[in-house]
């Protein structure tokens, strides 16, 4: 409640102080000595969203689902309303149809489908004619391999309706037409008509669909009176199903949402994708949570060049049988020593293994008698990061091509004092300026020394 007092007449001095919506404004007169408290305050609300993390790195293998969180915040002041959208950016942003040069087009939503399903579709034909022409049908030229099983008409043209033929079937064009035909078409420009479709896909579909319309105008404009142009549907697997996707969240309160990606049926690769939060918050209604999905396979045969005399190795994989005893059962005879950082040891002529089992997070020192070749089978290690503690340390490579040096240490080369490799002269020294070692080769391990402690993530088995 807003209360007022008369002042009196003199010199006035006033200070305002605001915090968030609400101030307090403080008058003084010198002759008068009264004073007056306003508590100003808006009356409209917002809520305010944020999201952590705003941003997701996945790994995963293929044909399996992977669990992650994220908070959504609601740091305003009135209540939020989100909903998630996950196919939202399934490859790329949403395709429309090229415009026409009249203007017209037609466009889906949802523009994806799924193989082997039936969807209903909502169709939106605009008419962007320059020269007061209005539509008067449209023919959409379906593929084999889509069934149209029911279609409403085309209504929200203000002279009515274009009405549906009745085809139906498998590979079969279907027309909406202004039945009268007599006043030159239903739809004018700047409307939209609309009609609900459905469609069944063959399961055996898995590639981007370019589906052949023709829009007819009238006659009265000026040409041309048809439009032919090409509607595209893209292929949706659930990729991703967060959980909950919809809610309401108070004032200064939290939702924590699980988010469960699923790789299956995808190839194996790198792909940028994205899902959008819609909500309510009037700065930001619409967030693209950008995704980097990585599909690696799920097991592996990682294969080790060791030259005879002294070397490093590691490997980027998790063995499945992590004993050294059995990683190392077909070339023991041609080991001379194993030892780590710790100066633990495996020496399989004496007996001797005082290691345990194999860490991928760490290198190890070789001593060959003979060149030989150890073959790792296992998982790929997900994470692909290194800790490095302060001082020397023997770093495995978890890359699984060879790397430059400068993009894996970029973030780190303050904290570097110098890497050196094992069994070699080359080095990256950045005090001195000397950068001969240049690469980070898959299946060797490197001496490190930082200055602090820090970590290291290597590149992505795919870029």
């Amino acid at each position: 409640m807003i209360t007022t007092r008369n002042i009196v007449a003199g010199i006035f001095i006033f200070t305002v102080v605001s915090l968030w919506m609400d101030a307090l404004a403080q008058f003084s007169s010198p002759s008068a000595q009264d004073f007056v408290e306003v508590n100003l305050r808006s009356d409209t609300l917002f809520p305010k969203i944020v999201l952590e993390p705003d941003s997701f790195y996945i790994v995963i293998r293929p044909d399996t689902t992977l669990k992650k969180e994220m908070s959504i915040f609601n740091n305003g002041d009135d209540t939020l309303f989100y909903t998630i959208d996950a196919n939202s950016g399934l490859w790329q942003k949403e395709i429309e149809a090229p415009e026409s040069i009249e203007g017209s087009k037609l466009t889906a939503s949802p523009n994806g489908y799924k193989p082997g399903e039936s969807i209903d579709f909502t169709f939106n034909l605009y008419n962007g004619s320059p020269d007061n022409e209005w539509l008067d049908s449209l023919t959409v030229n379906f593929p084999e391999g889509v069934s149209v099983n029911f279609s409403t008409n085309f209504i929200g043209g203000t002279l009515g309706p274009l009405v549906y033929n009745g085809s139906s079937g498998n590979g079969n064009p279907v027309q909406w037409n202004d039945e009268n035909g007599a006043n030159g078409g239903n739809i004018l420009p700047g409307e939209t008509a609309t009609c609900i479709l459905n469609l069944s896909f063959d399961e055996s579909f898995n590639d981007t669909l370019h589906i052949i319309y023709k829009i007819s105008g009238d006659v009265f404009g000026g040409g041309p009176h048809d439009v032919i142009d090409t509607l595209v549907l893209i292929p949706e697997e659930i990729w991703l199903i967060a959980n909950p996707d919809t809610g309401v969240i108070l004032p200064g309160e939290q939702q924590l949402i699980e988010l469960n990606f699923n790789s299956e049926g995808i190839p194996l690769g790198s792909y940028n994708r994205y899902f959008t939060i819609l909500s309510n918050d009037t700065a930001t209604p619409v967030l693209d949570v950008p995704v980097k999905m990585i599909v690696f396979p799920s097991s592996l045969t990682h294969i080790i060049n060791v030259p005879e005399g002294w070397s490093a190795i590691s490997t980027y994989v998790v063995p499945i049988h992590p004993e050294f005893e059995t990683i190392f059962d077909t070339v023991n005879d041609k080991l001379d020593v194993i030892y780590n950082i710790n100066s633990q040891i495996y020496w399989p002529d004496a007996g001797i293994n005082t290691i345990g089992n194999w860490n991928p997070t760490n290198g190890y020192i070789v001593k060959a008698k003979v060149p030989l070749q150890v073959k790792v089978y296992g998982l790929f290690e997900m994470s692909q990061m290194v800790q490095l503690s302060e001082g020397w340390n023997l770093m495995p490579t978890l890359n699984t091509v060879p790397s430059s040096t400068f993009i894996v240490f970029r973030d780190i080369e303050d904290k570097i004092d110098v890497v050196r490799e094992i069994g070699g002269n080359k080095v990256y020294w950045p005090a001195q300026g000397i950068y001969t070692l240049t690469q980070l080769m898959p299946g060797k391990a490197y001496f490190i020394r930082v200055t602090e402690d820090c970590f290291i993530i290597f590149p992505p088995p795919f870029k």
